[in-house]
């Protein structure tokens, strides 16, 4: 499956220059550290445009998530989507083009102190606005 994009460079088979709104596609996404799956199989797509807010309470993988889809984790088992194309081995200019096209907003210590999360929600979907 990986195989079509890395027959090329990662840079030129992977190009997220065009990304102003992207389909993400996550499938059976599993993460563990040290043995303990701390993801186990998560489905999830998000539609070009649509903003998504993870809620859940302290511990439930919610940033691990995240930082997997903009690849700061490794994935332990399943496969991340951007635009249909697999982000999951890229390296280099590649991932940090698709870094640069890729943004969230974590939760406790890297709050914004004057909003609220349904606030940083919001102001989620106005930095994806002043990208238009």
């Amino acid at each position: 499956m990986l195989s079509g994009l890395f027959t090329r460079s990662a840079a030129s088979a992977a190009d997220f220059t065009h990304l102003r709104q992207a389909r993400v596609e996550l499938r059976d996404v599993i993460k563990q550290y040290d043995g303990h799956r701390v993801l186990n199989g998560v489905n999830l797509t998000v539609e070009p445009g649509e903003v998504v807010t993870i809620l859940g309470p302290s511990g439930s993988g919610k940033s691990t998530l995240i930082r997997l889809i903009n690849q700061l984790e490794s994935l332990s088992g399943g496969d991340i989507f951007i635009d249909d194309k697999p982000i999951g081995q890229l390296k280099g200019a590649a991932l940090r083009q698709l870094r640069s096209r890729i943004g969230f907003v974590f939760q406790q210590f890297n709050l914004y102190a004057h909003l609220t999360a349904q606030a940083e929600h919001y102001a989620g979907a106005g930095v994806c606005a002043w990208l238009e």
